[in-house]
C-alpha cells in the first residue's frame, strides 16, 4: 500500500470504529458486533462476486476467497485480543491494580 492508501485504509477502519461505538449507545455490544461482522461477511461476497468475470469465476474463486477471508480475520482478531490482554489497564480499566497473570 502507498502511503495515501494507508492513510485512507486506517481513516477507513477508525470510521467503522467510531460508528461501531456509536451504535452501542443504542444496542448490547454484543449485537453491534455481531452485525459488523456480518456487514463484513456480505461485503467481502459482494467484492469477490462483483470483481468475477462471470459466474464460472465466481463459483470457481469461494473456496479460495473464504479461506483467505477466513484466514486473515483469525490473524487480525488474534493480533486485537493480543493487543488488549496487552493493554488491558490502558484501554478497558485504566484504575484497576496491575494483574499478575502471566502472558
Amino acid at each position: 500500500m502507498s502511503n495515501a492508501e494507508d492513510k485512507q485504509f486506517w481513516d477507513l477502519v477508525d470510521a467503522f470504529i467510531e460508528k461501531a461505538n456509536a451504535a452501542c449507545d443504542d444496542a448490547d455490544p454484543g449485537i453491534v458486533s455481531a452485525a459488523l461482522l456480518n456487514a463484513a461477511a456480505r461485503f467481502n461476497a459482494f467484492v469477490v462476486a462483483s470483481s468475477s468475470l462471470d459466474r464460472k469465476e465466481y463459483i470457481d474463486e469461494i473456496e479460495s476467497a473464504q479461506k483467505y477471508l477466513t484466514g486473515r480475520y483469525a490473524e487480525l482478531v488474534r493480533d486485537n485480543l493480543d493487543d488488549y490482554r496487552d493493554n488491558y489497564k490502558v484501554y478497558i480499566r485504566p484504575d484497576d491494580e496491575e494483574d499478575e497473570t502471566p502472558q
